[in-house]
């Protein structure tokens, strides 16, 4: 982990901040609050103090060359969730376009309707089976991609980016796509530490550990990405771009073009992109670019509105999870629909409903200031982590590192067992840190001491 959990956590709120200063977002009315505003730093603090508190400072330390890390049950149990989740995917798109966007879109409008009304859900118990096993995918790309000296591209595909894929086109939604090319990044980067080019030794080490005469034994070469998988990966993130603006593009046509979605963004959602500076983005990009850079960097700059409208204004019940976390709403609809058709009225009644209230926002509305003690136990959990991985002793924990990593990143949008399905993504990761056994091996051959010839 580059940086700490607390310095990150201070550097991405600063740079949503300074993102919506800095580009021509002007709120149309909405009021964002110094109240709010102190709330929301109060949240951030009490998690950098949770975070400080388990971690003590000291220096990066390599991983230990003796220890290695056996997956081999964990991933049949990732592989078992992968395949379950690709049929279930399968067998509840059967029959309709799951290329249709503009359907989809009317699918998930209708879907936040009956969430807003209480009502049960009306998906079928294929896609929930989907649902609870799709994130398996996420934690399978960065088991294959960081911990496997060679890892094979056809896995990755089948058992990391098929179930996500296959879970995105029956949800018709975008944040699966977009989290399993960020783990597929972010594994890459892990293999700097999970097989650093130093315990490579040079050819004349490893000749001279074998003992003089010997020859030396063959040298394995760490691996590297070629030209064609750099291509591969690259042509991913495109196909996942253009995903991403078609899909922005038919929501804007349902809406009736571009130039009714700026109104619609300015007359329901509360904010536009017309303020100083805003001719220059509409002359240089014309309309249809301007608005794809407005609600990308709105998607995930948004939170820092809507929890200011979340502390100065919600006077809802704590709806107890079911704001944030996804299972907890399928379940409490179930079981009382009144309960969350109320809290989420209240939310309507202000104008937060339907957006992103980032994560310190969801724990208010889930358990006002109760959710203090989450925010510094979350802080606490990635220090604690964070330790760990510097310890170096240890290195199935940085299996962890892009989940605590992006958590942080994407606390601008929602909690970490919040955001695109994360308390099933925390559990699988959960299950294969249980799986995996750590096995020590002994000294490592290079450091074997080189037997002396007799006179």
């Amino acid at each position: 982990m580059r940086y700490h959990p607390a310095v990150l956590m201070v550097m991405v709120w600063a740079a949503c901040m300074g993102l919506f200063y800095i580009l021509p977002f002007q709120l149309e009315n909405r009021v964002m609050t110094l109240y709010g505003f102190l709330i929301l730093t109060l949240f951030i603090a009490v998690f950098c103090g949770g975070a400080l508190a388990a971690s003590r400072p000291q220096g990066q330390r390599p991983p230990r060359k003796d220890v290695t890390v056996d997956f081999q049950l964990a991933d049949r149990a990732l592989m078992a969730a992968a395949i379950i989740a690709i049929l279930g995917a399968l067998a509840d798109t059967a029959g309709r376009n799951i290329f249709d966007l503009a359907a989809s879109y009317e699918i998930r409008s209708d879907r936040a309707g009956d969430l807003m009304a209480g009502r049960g859900s009306a998906s079928s118990i294929w896609f929930q089976i989907a649902f609870v096993t799709y994130p398996a995918g996420y934690v399978f790309i960065v088991r294959e991609v960081a911990f496997r000296a060679h890892p094979a591209p056809w896995r990755i595909g089948l058992f990391g980016l098929l179930p996500v894929v296959m879970a995105s086109l029956a949800m018709g939604g975008r944040a699966p796509l977009f989290y399993a090319l960020l783990m597929l990044v972010y594994g890459f980067a892990l293999r700097q530490r999970t097989f650093p080019a130093a315990a490579v030794p040079a050819r004349r080490s490893v000749a001279a550990a074998a003992g003089p005469g010997m020859p030396a034994p063959p040298r394995r070469r760490p691996f590297r990405l070629n030209a064609p998988a750099k291509i591969g990966i690259g042509f991913i993130g495109l196909v996942m771009l253009v995903y991403f603006i078609q899909v922005f593009a038919a929501r804007a046509d349902v809406a009736g073009g571009i130039d009714a979605m700026f109104g619609v963004a300015g007359g329901q959602w509360g904010v536009n992109f017309n303020g100083p500076g805003s001719n220059l983005f509409f002359s240089v990009l014309g309309p249809d670019a301007t608005y794809m850079v407005f609600v990308f960097v709105w998607y995930w700059i948004q939170g820092f509105v809507m929890s200011n409208a979340v502390f100065s204004s919600y006077e809802g019940p704590a709806l107890l999870g079911v704001y944030g976390v996804d299972l907890v709403s399928a379940l409490i609809r179930r079981v009382n629909g009144e309960f969350v058709a109320n809290g989420y009225a209240h939310l309507g009644h202000i104008n937060v409903y339907g957006f992103l209230p980032s994560a310190f926002g969801a724990l208010y509305v889930d358990l006002k200031f109760f959710g203090l003690l989450v925010a510094g136990g979350w802080g606490w959990l990635t220090g604690w982590v964070y330790r760990k991985v510097k310890q170096g002793l240890d290195p199935k924990w940085v299996m962890a590192v892009p989940f605590i990593t992006l958590g942080i990143l994407f606390s601008t949008i929602g909690t970490p067992i919040g955001f695109s399905n994360g308390l099933v993504t925390h559990f699988w990761l959960v299950v294969t840190l249980i799986l995996a056994r750590t096995i020590v091996t002994g000294r490592p051959a290079a450091a074997a001491p080189v037997a002396r010839r007799r006179p």
